[in-house]
């Protein structure tokens, strides 16, 4: 029984020396992997960050973090008495091309914005699509010779300015409408703005070799409530962004549920700061 005892403890200790929670330099274990310092040193160079803070390095620490539970996710690991070092998953490149794939098929791939969705973001928020004083306005660039010609000839003759600059126009704002408050207008432009009147077309504009601007002046305002349709697509993507974050914060509470998670803040160089 003595001798049972020994070869118990000796494999208990033996157990303890291999658990890797137990070394100096691990600083998380996260499902089926542990966390080192020389993998949060790495993340932290890879970020491109002057990460001379500690709640810089706090923060990069925390999303090391989540890129290796969403790793578990990736490779569908299962719980281990002993987690495994990251591996080749140690290399922030490689571990990033694991992940986006996982967050495309279980996150972005489910984002759906509707039409009603869009419009009833931009009906809360009219406040936030208010500018002050400034003018609408649509242009076109056109190239030099004989197409800048034509195209002025059909203004002359009073064909529509959006027609012509689908047309004629190399930019590919095209013709639509733009407004712009004063402060925001480009210097050049102020001058030939102030004296159009409403409704009037510029010369064209040299604004480089062979290439011209023609503005037409639709209305001057004190303030301008932007259209839908002028913000339809900033409203979209903003709200695709939103939508995703909180499918990526369900879809990391998922996996915290299913994969253990002990951080060991004690053995960070530095001291970690909790982000509000």
């Amino acid at each position: 029984m003595f001798i049972a005892a020994i070869l118990v403890l000796s494999l208990a200790c033996s157990r303890q020396e291999n658990d890797p929670s137990a070394r100096m330099d691990t600083v998380a274990t996260v499902g089926a992997f542990f966390v080192t310092l020389d993998d949060l040193e790495r993340e932290i160079s890879s970020s491109g960050q002057a990460a001379d803070s500690p709640a810089l390095r706090s923060r990069l620490f925390d999303a090391l973090v989540d890129e290796v539970l969403l790793l578990n996710g990736a490779v569908n690991a299962e719980e281990v008495d002993q987690p495994r070092p990251l591996g080749e998953y140690a290399d922030p490149k490689k571990r990033m091309e694991a992940i986006s794939m996982l967050l495309e098929e279980k996150v972005y791939s489910r984002i759906e914005i509707s039409a009603k969705d869009v419009e009833d973001y931009y009906n809360r928020r009219k406040a936030e699509f208010t500018k002050g004083s400034g003018v609408l306005v649509r242009q076109m660039t056109l190239g030099g010779g004989n197409l800048k010609n034509e195209a002025m000839d059909l203004l002359q003759k009073k064909h529509s300015f959006e027609d012509v600059a689908r047309l004629y126009s190399i930019s590919p704002d095209r013709g639509r409408q733009q407004y712009f408050e004063m402060s925001e207008l480009p210097e050049y432009l102020v001058p030939f703005i102030m004296t159009l009147r409403e409704g009037q077309v510029t010369k064209p504009i040299e604004i480089s070799r062979d290439t011209f601007q023609v503005v037409l002046l639709e209305k001057r305002a004190k303030e301008f409530v932007l259209p839908l349709d002028m913000v339809i697509q900033m409203v979209r993507l903003h709200l695709s962004d939103m939508k995703g974050e909180e499918l990526k914060k369900d879809f990391l509470d998922s996996l915290r549920k299913r994969y253990n998670i002990h951080l060991f803040y004690e053995r960070l160089p530095f001291g970690y700061v909790k982000e509000n």
